[in-house]
């Protein structure tokens, strides 16, 4: 039996083992219901040239979401292939009817290349191959290894290809820099060379993982600047400002990561712009150096100073092929809802993946999606964030165990557990808060103070290897 001194109640449950009691499935109608009416929101057009208000801003920021995990969409190839090794660092654009996806892609003898592909809806993908190589960049006198970490953008007929590439500097450091092709057919590229470069003192000591994005008469580029001055280093999100996309101008820094919160650091990037607001998908890493990521979103009215969703992170590592790490983001608003390509890591493959968010009154996240877990070892959900009244949790396990339920402590600046029970059957579990008076659970008789995030664990019993599904839904 799971116990910790902090535990201020603890109720134990046993009833009969089923598959997928009566509860549970009401409770998928009332999440179902929820989603059909999150589907039906109206769909912000395109981007303008004005700022948006506070008040638009706040809109956003409070903004709730329906996720849909949809599986890994882009594969490693077969062996000897470009790709054999690894896929990720996905950049998609819409270019007439069809998709095209620029991504990064690394082979089993250690070489990185900018690869292509191209869909009909986003979801089945048909590789073109590699359109941009270290050697391209060697041929024409840059001293590099490895490429990777695409953008593209089409302005007219033209493709401009932004890219990173571990260019030797002149004081002797090998540091990403960031450099710019061009193409008139999404494949065939010419190399213009670099447009940003790294400083070798201060907060940009590298810079790597640009993503452009159109805002009124001007081009912004976000990319990650390392400063190697801490241990670990710190990542951070800066801008650049140009008119013609060629040459650009630093503006600073845009977002960088938070202490006490679930982005200690932040890594991978994507912008676009919608309603004249700018959006912004980064990766958050917790704990420090673990590499262990989820996807959070933020917004601005500038283009420079931004606001974090009150409900980060919105994408967490729910699928099993994901669950080291999602990074690394592509976005679109298209048809009502937000896509999301990203990639994914297991402790093995890295895999290119699909999600949607759909704006929603109500958060609905899947925390868990068919995960595999043994004795002795946990099962445990990325951070779960924001204020609510209400917490409802839909949990099912292929075997009995233990699940608790975890609440951060402002205080001692950690998780602490705060009720658990032994597992039997598959639940539907409510949490009513009521902020400053004693909460009252709908099932089990529960008192906490307000919480602004908890995360939840399992365990199975010794009998085995336990298949995990979750997901909460938050109002």
């Amino acid at each position: 039996m799971m116990s910790h001194s902090d535990v201020r109640v603890r109720q134990i449950t046993r009833v009969l083992m089923v598959v997928l009691p009566l509860l549970i499935i009401a409770g998928s109608i009332v999440a179902y219901s929820m989603s059909m009416s999150a589907s039906n929101q109206p769909l912000p057009t395109q981007a303008g040239g004005s700022s948006a208000t506070p008040e638009e801003i706040e809109i956003m920021i409070s903004q709730g979401w329906k996720t849909l995990h949809f599986g890994a969409v882009v594969t490693p190839g077969e062996p000897g292939a470009y790709d054999d090794a690894r896929v990720e660092n996905p950049a998609v654009i819409r270019d007439g009817d069809t998709y095209l996806m620029y991504y990064s892609a690394l082979s089993s003898s250690g070489e990185w290349c900018i690869a292509a592909a191209k869909s009909h809806d986003g979801l089945s993908w048909t590789k073109i191959g590699a359109v941009i190589t270290a050697a391209m960049l060697v041929d024409a006198g840059y001293d590099v290894t490895g490429v990777w970490q695409p953008c593209v953008v089409k302005e007219g007929d033209l493709y401009y290809l932004f890219f990173a590439a571990n260019l030797m500097q002149s004081w002797g450091k090998r540091r990403d820099t960031i450099f710019l092709a061009t193409s008139y057919d999404g494949v065939n590229y010419d190399l213009v060379g670099p447009v940003l470069y790294p400083m070798r003192k201060g907060m940009e000591q590298a810079v790597w993982q640009p993503y452009v994005t159109k805002f009124g008469s001007k081009w912004l580029m976000y990319y990650i600047g390392n400063d190697y001055r801490t241990v670990p280093h710190t990542t951070r999100i800066f801008v650049a400002e140009s008119s013609d996309l060629y040459e650009w101008t630093r503006l600073g820094m845009a977002l960088q990561h938070a202490l006490g919160e679930w982005d200690l650091r932040v890594f991978g990037l994507s912008a676009m712009v919608v309603d004249d607001v700018v959006w912004l998908a980064y990766s958050g890493e917790r704990p420090l150096r673990s590499y262990a990521m989820s996807i959070g979103l933020a917004f601005s009215a500038d283009g420079i100073e931004f606001y974090r969703s009150y409900h980060n992170p919105v994408l967490l590592k729910a699928l099993e092929g994901e669950k080291a790490r999602i990074s690394d983001t592509s976005m679109m608003w298209e048809g009502g809802k937000l896509r999301i390509w990203y990639d994914g890591f297991d402790g093995q493959t890295v895999r290119i993946f699909y999600a949607e968010l759909l704006p929603s009154p109500v958060n609905i996240r899947q925390v868990f999606i068919h995960r595999s877990v043994s004795y002795p070892n946990s099962i445990t959900s990325d951070w779960i964030c924001g204020l609510y009244d209400t917490i409802r949790i839909y949990f099912h396990a292929t075997t009995t165990g233990w699940v608790w339920i975890e609440i951060w402590s402002e205080e001692d600046q950690e998780f602490i557990e705060s009720w658990n029970f032994e597992y039997f059957e598959s639940f539907y579990l409510g949490y009513c808060y009521y902020y400053y008076q004693p909460c009252k659970q709908e099932i089990y008789t529960l008192e906490l103070a307000p919480v602004r995030a908890f995360r939840i664990v399992f365990v199975p019993d010794t009998s085995g290897t336990a298949e995990v599904s979750c997901w909460v839904v938050l109002s």
